[in-house]
């Protein structure tokens, strides 16, 4: 599956709609192909993103990716055999965001409550030396936030330090994938720029692991969560939760920009539809829309209560669907999105948004669809 999210016109930064900064967390990732200069290929562990991120939503949170170039990140180690994954790796809105990552530059600190660096192979490159991404976690963590990582994502804090240049983790148990556990000999660690038991005693932390591997080992010293390997993603991600509920009762609100609120309102109508929720229709679209389409050479205008009327609550559906663009001009935006009813249509539609009160609105839909393949049943 390759689904793009072209972002046309993005100069637009007026601010709106109020949300609660303690409820994001930014997920640092790398862009990393290869290890080191060798054809050997490396990646971003993809349950080590997708098994936290998980749980973080289904709590509430909202989750951003970073990593240090921004754009497109590797995905590897995917089990297609576990359901979350595969969930996953199919669902065109997330794959995006793995697809187009932010910049560091990008990255407003206070915004978030919560930085956590995924692992895989790539973490052990570009991560740890970017003094942005540094400052991204140290401003977080100033603020009461909490840093966390899993597995080779501890490589990413190895040079971590606070504004006097002290190990912002001096002292701490801090855990991650560990040398003993690594193949020495083998050409993909030979590329490693550093060991990451190593690294973090450098910085005065107290790197801790269990022997046993496997066995869903972390660590949890002050506002610092660190998990050893995938198996421990289940237990970092819940005492993340834990800190931030403790921390952060009483959230401080930020504001959303208009891309921001136009992504919502299309995937109120992604999911909407898709998850038999009306009401996240109603909230997408002007109460007046019509839906536009030619049937037969004749132009078709389908009243917007009557087809959200046909939205059975409760009753999902096999739809995926995915953002193509977004195309945003002072009050004004376009965008085309792309719904696939699998072994049997895909439709692709249009939207015109207008902004007022302070808020976007679907005010206009025109669709047309193609038919797709038939596959037989053996």
């Amino acid at each position: 599956m390759n689904r793009t999210l072209v972002l046309l016109f993005l100069s637009v930064c007026l601010y709106h709609t109020s949300v609660f900064a303690q409820n994001k967390i930014l997920f640092v990732t790398s862009n990393q192909d290869f290890y080191g200069n060798t054809k050997i290929t490396a990646a971003n562990h993809f349950a080590e993103i997708v098994v936290p991120y998980d749980i973080f939503i289904k709590a509430g949170y909202t989750v951003e990716f970073v990593s240090p170039k921004g754009g497109a990140i590797p995905i590897g180690y995917i089990n297609t055999s576990d359901t979350l994954q595969k969930k996953y790796l199919y669902e065109g809105w997330f794959m995006d965001k793995l697809e187009h990552t932010m910049k560091p530059s990008e990255i407003i600190s206070d915004n978030y409550s919560a930085i956590f660096y995924s692992g895989g192979g790539s973490a052990m490159y570009g991560v740890a030396e970017d003094t942005t991404i540094q400052k991204i976690a140290r401003d977080i963590y100033s603020k009461n936030g909490v840093i966390s990582t899993i597995c080779h994502g501890t490589a990413g804090i190895a040079y971590l330090k606070d504004k006097k240049q002290k190990s912002l983790y001096s002292g701490k148990k801090i855990t991650g994938y560990p040398d003993e556990f690594e193949n020495k000999d083998a050409e993909y660690y030979k590329t490693f720029p550093f060991s990451i038991d190593k690294a973090i005693k450098n910085n005065e932390g107290n790197f801790v692991y269990s022997k046993k591997g496997g066995d869903a080992f972390y660590t949890v010293d002050g506002r610092f969560v660190t998990g050893q390997d995938p198996t421990s993603a289940i237990k970092v991600a819940n005492e993340v939760i834990a800190i931030l509920k403790t921390n952060f009762k009483n959230p401080k609100t930020v504001i959303k920009n208009d891309l921001e609120q136009i992504k919502e309102i299309l995937i109120d109508y992604i999911e909407g539809t898709t998850n038999g929720q009306p009401e996240r229709l109603r909230k997408a679209f002007h109460s007046n829309f019509n839906l536009y389409t030619v049937a037969k050479d004749t132009l078709w205008i389908r009243s917007g209560k009557q087809y959200i009327a046909n939205i059975k609550p409760g009753e999902k559906s096999n739809r995926i669907g995915s953002i193509i663009s977004i195309d945003i001009e002072k009050d004004a935006a376009i965008a085309k999105a792309e719904i696939v009813i699998p072994n049997q249509r895909t439709f692709t539609d249009y939207f015109l948004m207008l902004k007022y009160e302070g808020n976007w609105k679907i005010v206009h839909k025109s669709y047309t669809w193609r038919a797709l393949p038939k596959i037989e049943k053996k």
